[in-house]
């Protein structure tokens, strides 16, 4: 079949965070339904998703909040890695972006994963080493 980019719906939350789980690491953090559902309500995010027939084979959340955009929670199922659909994901998510004038763009990404720097090399991105994350959950 071909994968088709195409928005999440509420109907996909389950399809998501078990696609998450499977192609998540030991350090990533899933999610849950709440929270998948309310970035589908926010009209500054989109959560991209790789569909081939009815199985959710990929993933992209697209964010921006009208200074710069961030990609983060990009996945793809372990068994279709390396077919290009974590590229494509990207390309789509770059592409939503753009399009409500995003000017640049930051991926957030797990660097303890050892394929996930690599693949952000692969599409174009520069790791910068100047700015660091600092988090802090408020729940």
């Amino acid at each position: 079949m071909t994968v088709e980019i195409r928005a999440a719906t509420t109907a996909d939350v389950d399809a998501v965070l078990a696609l998450w789980k499977r192609a998540a690491g030991p350090t990533a953090l899933v999610g849950d339904p709440t929270s998948v559902r309310r970035l589908l309500q926010f009209d500054g995010g989109a959560l991209l998703l790789a569909v081939d027939g009815i199985d959710v084979v990929g993933s992209i959340v697209a964010g921006w909040d009208g200074w710069r955009g961030n990609l983060y929670r990009v996945a793809v199922a372990p068994e279709r890695r390396h077919e290009g659909i974590g590229r494509r994901l990207v390309a789509n998510a770059e592409d939503f972006l753009a399009s409500r004038g995003c000017p640049r763009v930051t991926a957030i990404v797990h660097l303890e994963r050892a394929e996930a720097a690599p693949f952000w090399v692969k599409v174009g991105y520069e790791h910068d080493t100047e700015v660091g994350r600092f988090v802090r959950f408020l729940r």
